[in-house]
């Protein structure tokens, strides 16, 4: 599963050339460094023609995740799988530790604090805008401590080369000293917050003094 990403960069100029990929004027006035991404919000991919654009996340119906072991097959990503397949821009995503009352966020990110290249497919919105999906793999490394699944991390090559062909082979996990994992602010749990506060290390449990 992966339901929320970063993108803090602050010049969308650099998240293009990491991509080695274009953008229009136009749409590089949307721009806004992201520190809490959810589905349904307007983030980035870059298509097969190296074109880096804004889309809304998710397909129609809700579905913003892809199981990369079966999108080639499923019917209701083999079309995408064929002809629309992406790469999400990101520098971090988050899983959560600790029981529902106390839902604690981790901020999964390269220990090289590079970008993420995260597989994605693509679609059209009812209204006429693109969307997409995150593949996901088994989870690796520390990621593995939380959850079952994460999203398909390609390096710079395999980007490249997925976005050029159909390949289920480029969709494995990543290795497991790839990323760190670091406790963030409780602030990450309400999609309102979207602010470079999500991201601080959370502040210490004051303990109660009887004295």
């Amino acid at each position: 599963m992966c339901g929320r990403i970063t993108l803090t960069m602050p010049d969308l100029d650099d998240v293009a050339a990491a991509l080695e990929a274009s953008v229009s004027v136009e749409d590089a006035l949307l721009y806004r460094p992201r520190f809490n991404g959810a589905p349904t919000d307007r983030l980035w991919i870059v298509e097969p023609d190296h074109k880096l654009v804004p889309a809304l996340w998710g397909f129609p119906g809700g579905t913003i995740n892809a199981r990369s072991e079966t999108a080639a097959h499923s019917p209701a990503f083999r079309d995408a799988f064929a002809h629309r397949r992406v790469v999400v821009p990101a520098d971090g995503f988050y899983e959560w530790k600790g029981p529902r009352s106390d839902r604690r966020p981790v901020w999964f990110r390269p220990r090289e604090g590079s970008i993420l290249f995260l597989a994605g497919l693509a679609a059209t919105a009812p209204d006429g805008r693109p969307c997409f999906v995150v593949l996901t793999t088994e989870a690796a490394g520390p990621v593995a401590e939380l959850h079952d699944r994460m999203p398909v991390l390609l390096p710079r090559d395999r980007a490249q080369a997925w976005l050029q062909r159909a390949d289920s082979s480029l969709l494995v996990p990543a290795p497991p000293d790839f990323l760190t994992a670091t406790e963030v602010s409780t602030r990450v749990n309400s999609v309102a917050n979207d602010d470079a506060e999500c991201i601080a290390r959370p502040m210490p449990k004051r303990q109660l003094s009887f004295f």
